[in-house]
């Protein structure tokens, strides 16, 4: 059926909400709500959210892992004007306190802990410049308000919310998305509502006409469970749904075993991650006891993907690999290679023709547009890239070109006929399967530790995870640094997927001329000796 094109989330929700109100929207585990209800709760705490003093503009930091309750704190967040933070619950202390500083939210929501750190206590470690944030705890009442008393708070607010929504602008921003900065810090990526709407939109539109004849050109069943945190977890794996008003059946992490179980016992015709997370579902030694005859697409994007990766998933997982490519800042995907490409073409770098929409340049150092062929910086435009970084004019500068180009940092080359081919990176952001680590955010904490002197940290090729951190330290001079220490150190500050599987202590680090750590150098050094 053909979709209206609307400018905002909560309009697709309104919208299947009178087409269809008893479908199931959303599920997790044994919880469903239908169409009706995802209305009707989504008003309910965007009604909250008003009484909260949420105003227009208003930053609502998530730290809530992917399911109902996150969906639904975006769409009342967005109907009411209110800019989402999804922070992932992975995330530790020094996390929390670089984000929340910069971000400087309304209100928290939160989740009180997971297995190995206590969100809550850490939360309470930040200081008195957060004391004053109303916070809401999922499944608590330690402190703040739990999600059903907010719901009751926002009982009959309907006519409040709808006219806050009335105020709304597509250019205005609805989302910010932490990313990898040029400076040392993390960027703050602000979407537009339009950025997401399109995104959303036009993969749908991918599906019915590229994927129709495989079965998935309808309404069918859908799985998220990337963290909201990372782009393709909230605008494609959550949005998209949204959108084509699909049944989205919601994980509150990626488990390879329980996105295999969901995956079989439910039917779900495509599959959607990084090449790390195949990598991790092909290397199980029981992978083919699992039924998965029914899933007809694998949507790849994020990392380079290698031939014997490729061939992996088209022989053991499914019949269509479509590879893409994108980032938080111009598009969670810019580019898609059609069904039936070849894979040693795809193992090349190709990642197919950009979308509907999306312009794309290659150019030099100067900025000189290059022709077909040429290895250059891939540049970006189009509704797609964002309208600014939040509050980061250097960021702004750097990362953008005054009409607007989105610089993407990455190095590819264009084909006859506008396909894009990946070379590689110039920016030295880690890439840890899904995540992005600036070094600086590990070698800031390493710095902290007794006896660390200079910190280098560069990412090392992984066969599974593309790449992990390495961090190199040189001691104060005339000490000694306890490695084992250094790394509990490390874990107990920062996030999993952040700490160093390997630290070296060397008695000097590479400088570059203006003496800083020369990670680039370093990184070839290591590189050549391994």
């Amino acid at each position: 059926m053909d979709i209206p094109k609307y400018d905002y989330y909560w309009q697709y929700v309104d919208y299947w909400s009178g087409v269809d109100p008893d479908f199931p929207s959303l599920r997790e585990g044994d919880r469903t709500v239908t169409a009706r209800e995802f209305k009707e709760l989504a008003d309910k705490l965007a009604g909250a959210f008003l009484e909260l003093g949420v105003e227009k503009g208003d930053r609502v930091v998530t730290i809530i892992p992917t399911g109902i309750d996150f969906v639904l704190s975006m769409v009342a967040g967005e109907k009411i004007g209110a800019i989402t933070v999804p922070m992932d619950v992975k995330f530790r202390t020094a996390d929390l306190e670089r984000f929340l500083s910069h971000a400087k939210p309304k209100l928290i929501l939160s989740i009180t802990g997971v297995k190995d750190f206590d969100v809550v206590a850490g939360l309470k470690e930040l200081g008195k410049e957060f004391e004053s944030i109303p916070k809401v705890l999922v499944g608590s009442k330690e402190f703040g308000r739990s999600f059903e008393e907010l719901f009751k708070l926002g009982a009959g607010r309907e006519d409040e919310v709808k006219k806050r929504a009335g105020t709304l602008k597509p250019e205005e921003g609805s989302m910010i998305i932490f990313t990898g900065g040029t400076t040392g810090v993390p960027k703050a990526a602000l979407l537009s509502h339009i950025n997401m709407i399109e995104m959303s939109y036009i993969e749908d539109l991918f599906f019915k006409e590229h994927l129709g004849s495989y079965g998935l050109g309808g309404r069918v069943k859908s799985l998220a469970a990337l963290p909201p945190s990372h782009i393709g977890g909230t605008v494609e794996l959550i949005g998209m749904p949204i959108v084509g008003g699909h049944e989205l059946i919601l994980l509150s992490d990626w488990h390879p075993y329980r996105v295999l179980e969901v995956t079989q016992d439910e039917k779900i015709a495509w599959i959607g991650g990084v090449p790390t997370m195949y990598a991790i579902l092909l290397s199980l030694p029981d992978l083919d006891k699992f039924d998965l005859s029914h899933v007809k697409a694998a949507i790849l994007s994020g990392e380079k993907v290698s031939l014997e990766l490729a061939q992996g998933i088209t022989t053991r997982l499914t019949e269509v690999l479509i590879n893409g490519y994108g980032s938080t800042e111009a598009g969670a995907e810019i580019t898609f290679t059609l069904p039936g490409e070849d894979l040693q073409r795809i193992a090349d770098g190709y990642v197919g023709l950009p979308l509907p929409g999306v312009k794309i340049r290659i150019v030099d150092e100067s900025g000189k547009e290059l022709p077909v062929g040429e290895t250059g910086e891939i540049q970006i435009g189009g509704p797609l890239v964002i309208p600014e970084y939040f509050n980061m004019p250097e960021e702004n500068e750097a990362g953008f070109t005054k009409d607007g180009w989105c610089l993407t940092g990455d190095l590819g080359y264009l084909d006859d006929d506008g396909g894009l081919f990946i070379k590689g990176r110039i920016k030295q952001i880690i890439r840890v399967g899904s995540y992005t680590v600036l070094p600086t955010e590990v070698e800031e904490v390493a710095l902290e530790y007794e006896n660390v002197g200079l910190t280098a940290a560069i990412g090392y090729p992984d066969d599974i995870y593309g790449e992990v951190v390495w961090l190199y330290v040189a001691p104060v001079w005339g000490t000694e640094v306890d490695t084992d220490g250094l790394l509990d150190f490390l874990k107990e500050r920062l996030a999993k997927f952040k700490v160093p599987k390997k630290i070296v202590i060397k008695d000097d680090i590479p400088l570059t001329r203006i003496g800083k750590a020369d990670r680039t150098g370093l990184k070839k050094a290591v590189l050549a000796d391994t």
